[in-house]
């Protein structure tokens, strides 16, 4: 037996056994990427490298063998510094998009793909839930919204961009037109109160998220009715209010308490505000300078000063954002804002650490050539533009809604929340752009297996599929070509993918710690 010590614990270990096995035992995780348990080690990624106090060396932790004597640090500073060294170095020829673009700069960060691959599936309802993770006025957005998304779509580069705003208006107007509107699940109730100054996009939104959650919400308006710039700034023709009043009624159906035609002034903020609620959302519009004054709060040139992380005022407890903090605002940049307000309150009222919502590690390819957009096409039903005529007073119809979804390029990543390098650059702050290069590698999707697909920009080469098709037995398999930088994982003699993964195609593709390797099928992905 190997005495040893990880992290000043005492371990006792085979002889023969690797510092990996070791810090397994111990309960200690060390991040792998090439490593994969039943194969021999490969030592490529060397992400799992530790640190040895007594020699001061670094060593591969699934390969290097536990000696006698050792004290290992698995999670010092040196440790981390050459592990986010590593991941900046594999990042930087990573050819792939964690969010599709669409995602990306939606202000609201709706998840786009997955709306329109539901749509596809005619699973109107799961869309319309998709939809209001982050939007909880779709039929009023997608009639107004300018629609940043689909300026960045990738099929504008071949044809159009696919109509994202009238996507996300058809399931929305579906689910209006149903008997039995959908109404999220409310949690028990937390017995707080949030008093909502404003009763415009943020507001609303903010009172959305923080019903569902299980607080109480008061919304004053100093209108008779609710929606702010939507009920008054908005032209009829391009906003119906019944639309906008239909949507409004959910959220009053919610639990949401409407305190109209009141203005919120100094006696109502010091004697009812600030004394019967736990927490205070202003999102009044462009504020004015003598409320801000009688409430207390610091004003900046744009508006309401806020710490732009966690929507909180000068004052605590008290949050704002939408055209309060700067006016101009999109309204779905105000739900936005109405969201990320809720989540920071929902952690004041929680006793938490007010930080905000999480920001995740993005990789990010930039901008596709017509090209690669092209090349992408294949993936799809429609393989070139058939521009759709819309009744802008009817929008889609359900047909016209199936045709313009099956446009879609696919280009988000198929393993989201799986891919250890996305885990791993969020875990240890890694930058793509450190080592880029002056010119990325190019957007390549190979399809001609039945059920997977392979993208070589996304492949790291750590080897597990190389050596789960050897070991397997497959004819052909899956093994290394190139030299140097041009190396790259491929099937010999330039076959298919079909003939190489025969037997181990789901096993290749459960192994692969990226999204090189993934099933076609989405949902299959994700199951």
């Amino acid at each position: 037996m190997i005495n040893l010590k990880i992290n000043g614990k005492p371990v006792h270990i085979t002889e023969g056994s690797t510092l990996l096995q070791a810090a397994e035992k111990l309960g200690i995780e060390i991040p792998t990427l090439c490593h994969l348990n039943g194969y021999a080690h490969f030592t490529s990624c060397m992400i799992c490298m530790v640190w040895d106090k007594k020699s001061g060396s670094f060593h591969p932790a699934c390969s290097k063998r536990a000696e006698e004597g050792m004290d290992i640090e698995t999670d010092s500073d040196e440790v981390r510094w050459i592990r986010k060294e590593t991941l900046d170095l594999l990042l930087s020829e990573h050819v792939g998009d964690c969010e599709a673009p669409c995602h990306r700069v939606c202000p609201a960060h709706m998840n786009i793909p997955l709306m329109i691959r539901q749509i596809q599936k005619r699973e109107y309802r799961d869309a319309l839930i998709t939809v209001k993770q982050d939007i909880p006025l779709p039929a009023v957005l997608g009639r107004i919204c300018p629609a940043p998304c689909e300026k960045i779509c990738n099929r504008s580069q071949v044809d159009t961009p696919v109509q994202i705003c009238l996507l996300k208006r058809y399931v929305a107007d579906v689910d209006l037109a149903n008997k039995n509107p959908y109404m999220p699940e409310i949690k028990k109730s937390r017995k707080k109160k949030v008093a909502v100054i404003g009763s415009g996009p943020a507001g609303l939104t903010a009172a959305y998220y923080l019903l569902i959650e299980g607080y109480q919400c008061v919304l004053f308006d100093d209108h008779p009715k609710p929606g702010g710039m939507l009920q008054y700034g908005v032209p009829e023709e391009n906003l119906p209010r019944s639309v906008l009043d239909a949507e409004i009624d959910i959220i009053r159906k919610m639990g949401a308490a409407f305190e109209l035609n009141t203005k919120v002034d100094r006696s109502l903020w010091q004697n009812t505000i600030t004394k019967k609620y736990d927490a205070v959302i202003l999102a009044t519009g462009q504020i004015d300078p003598k409320s801000a004054q009688d409430w207390g709060i610091r004003v900046s040139e744009k508006g309401i000063w806020i710490n732009n992380q966690t929507f909180e005022t000068s004052v605590r407890g008290v949050f704002a954002g939408g055209n309060a903090v700067r006016s101009g605002q999109m309204a779905v940049r105000a739900v936005a804002h109405g969201k990320a307000i809720a989540y920071s309150v929902h952690q004041y009222l929680h006793k938490k650490e007010v930080a905000g919502p999480p920001k995740r590690f993005n990789s990010q390819i930039g901008k596709m050539s017509e090209k690669e957009a092209k090349g992408l096409l294949q993936e799809t039903e429609i393989l070139s533009d058939e521009s759709i005529e819309v009744n802008t007073q009817t929008g889609l119809s359900e047909s016209q809604a199936g045709q313009e979804s099956n446009r879609c390029l696919h280009c988000d990543c198929r393993k989201p929340e799986t891919c250890k390098l996305r885990i791993y650059a969020d875990q240890y702050g890694a930058e793509q752009k450190r080592y880029q290069t002056s010119e990325r590698k190019t957007v390549e999707r190979i399809l001609q297996h039945e059920t997977v697909v392979y993208e070589p920009g996304k492949c790291i080469k750590c080897g597990r599929c190389v050596r789960i098709t050897q070991k397997a037995g497959e004819s052909l398999g899956l093994t290394f070509t190139g030299r140097g930088f041009n190396v790259r994982i491929d099937v010999p003699f330039n076959d298919s993918l079909s003939k190489a993964l025969l037997k181990t195609a789901e096993a290749c593709v459960e192994a692969c710690p990226t999204a090189a390797l993934a099933f076609k099928n989405t949902e299959e992905e994700q199951r």
